[in-house]
């Protein structure tokens, strides 16, 4: 299976997916990676007296060194501004997707969920224009067969702040439909991914980000209904033919599924 995950910075990959990306990559899956911005916004820059162009650089080059940490099969940095993505028309980003998508021709894309993770306008602009593409994907994209988003399980206690600020409200138990069971190997990735960003450390530790995904990592699946939590982002997808995903209801009867394919 090809595997393409399209998030909107560098750390996008690492921060809580990194794991299963390396398990997929174990199981024989090629997995793409395709990032909207270099990330030169970040505060970070202040830190290190850089411009937001030098620090776009510097995390180009931490995020190189994912790929080969990882064993990602190709990817693809765009430079649209980062911490702008809400401001840019959607139609402009839907045909930028659209023409990377082809490019890669995966069997399933994992982006953000509605709530982008952690409430960052970027990742929840980017959420509502991969998501109108995948409802549209008849018109050239029929390769493409399964919109799965990168969560975490929603426990109640903040993300990143205490007292009395409003926090992000993550996927409830019940919309998980994917949970990737991670091995030491696949923990230890996820770490080595994370130590590749050498200037945002702080911000591992801040997040703990590594305690929070543990041995699993959770995704949604759009317009899917499957009768039981599937293992992997490709389980189900042999018994669903390409030809099943050209309906204009999207759903899919093949091979005893019910969903979308």
């Amino acid at each position: 299976m090809k595997i393409l995950y399209v998030f909107p910075h560098p750390d996008d990959e690492s921060f809580g997916p990194g794991g299963a990306i390396h398990k997929q990559i174990q199981e024989g899956n090629q997995v793409f990676l395709l990032t909207l911005t270099k990330g030169g916004a970040t505060k970070v820059r202040h830190q290190l007296g850089l411009t937001i162009e030098e620090m776009g650089q510097v995390r180009e080059r931490e995020m190189q060194k994912v790929k080969q940490t990882l064993g990602i099969a190709d990817m693809k940095i765009l430079d649209y501004p980062d911490g702008g993505l809400a401001k840019i028309d959607p139609i402009e980003l839907e045909k930028e997707m659209k023409r990377w998508i082809t490019t890669f021709r995966p069997d399933v894309v994992v982006t953000y969920p509605v709530h982008g993770g952690s409430g960052h306008h970027d990742h929840i602009a980017l959420h509502h224009v991969v998501k109108r593409l995948f409802y549209e994907r008849v018109n050239g994209l029929r390769f493409w067969r399964r919109l799965a988003l990168f969560t975490v399980v929603d426990t109640g206690l903040p993300m990143f702040f205490e007292g009395g600020i409003p926090r992000v409200t993550w996927t409830k138990p019940e919309d998980i439909a994917v949970t990737v069971e991670l091995g030491e190997e696949n923990i230890e990735a996820m770490k080595n991914a994370l130590s590749c960003y050498e200037t945002y450390q702080e911000m591992v530790k801040t997040t703990n980000v590594i305690e929070r995904i543990g041995n699993r990592t959770h995704f949604e699946l759009v317009n899917e209904r499957p009768t039981h939590l599937l293992a992997s982002l490709s389980e189900g997808l042999e018994d669903c033919p390409e030809e099943c995903c050209t309906s204009t209801d999207n759903h899919c009867s093949g091979g005893g599924r019910t969903g979308c394919c």
